[in-house]
């Protein structure tokens, strides 16, 4: 009989294990997972004849001022799949979340395959972004834009303005060091601050924040690129009239409305 249950610290080298079994993660990205976000984190597992078969964790954020979560590392033992387990244990995990005060659930499917499952399971696809190429020309004139650490949560407000899920300091900065054990880049001064990779001249913005635009402007400016493919919200001025594009999913909890077009920023498995 399979049962669902809150995980705890002995938990630990099972979740690993179950995570690098069905990702394909390098493993100092899943130790960096475990070891940075655990504070701030949810972890619910199955289990069947006290063996370990699968589980889910609820990344703690904000959504216009509502408590909120990120699911993500959905994983199941590929002997186990196809049975039912991940509804099973994604359903308990929300009813623990609606009862700790949660009034959101937000995610990102990998795949098309993926959005129709979480779709039973009463997701919405709302959750969007806005892509454009952009030239070094399009910079305009720029300035030394300097060097220090930002605020992530002063930026995040100033830039992303509304519908957006407000990441805590602590997992923005794991995101720049999980990432970057993949190769992707981080630029940061005392206004600006944006995750990157970079292919020949060619720079793929996945999240970026600041105070003023010209701020996010000679940021990019100190990146070797010759192209610029920036994702993020309406609000950034550098993506004005771009379409929207479907970009994740998010489910209420209670019955207050879901808002539309919300931005989900930074994403896990």
């Amino acid at each position: 009989m399979v049962s669902f249950s809150k995980t705890d610290k002995t938990d630990l080298p099972a979740l690993k294990a179950l995570w690098l079994t069905c990702f394909e993660e390098d493993e100092r990205a899943a130790e960096l997972f475990f070891e940075r976000t655990m504070s701030f984190t949810h972890a619910y597992k199955a289990t069947e004849n006290g063996e370990f078969i699968a589980a889910v964790y609820l990344v703690g954020c904000t959504l216009n001022g509502r408590q909120a979560h990120y699911l993500c590392g959905a994983a199941t033992r590929p002997d186990c799949r196809n049975r039912g387990v991940m509804s099973g244990l994604i359903r308990f995990a929300l009813d623990d979340a609606k009862n700790r005060g949660d009034v959101f659930s937000v995610l990102f499917p990998a795949d098309e395959g993926l959005y129709r499952f979480y779709s039973r399971l009463g997701y919405l696809a709302k959750c969007t972004a806005r892509t454009r190429r952009l030239t070094r020309a399009d910079l305009g004139d720029t300035q030394n834009p300097g060097c220090g650490t930002p605020d992530t949560d002063v930026l995040q407000k100033l830039s992303l303005k509304n519908n957006f899920l407000f990441w805590n300091k602590d997992f923005v900065a794991f995101a720049s060091d999980y990432y970057g054990v993949y190769g992707v880049k981080t630029v940061r001064s005392e206004n600006a601050f944006a995750i990157y990779s970079l292919k020949g001249r060619t720079a793929t913005v996945y999240y970026s924040i600041y105070n003023e635009i010209k701020e996010l402007k000679s940021l990019l400016s100190t990146i070797k690129a010759d192209t610029y493919i920036i994702t993020g919200t309406g609000a950034n001025p550098l993506l004005a009239g771009a379409k929207r594009e479907i970009c994740g999913m998010l489910r209420p909890l209670t019955n207050e409305n879901p808002p539309d077009d919300v931005f989900i920023g930074i994403t896990l498995n």
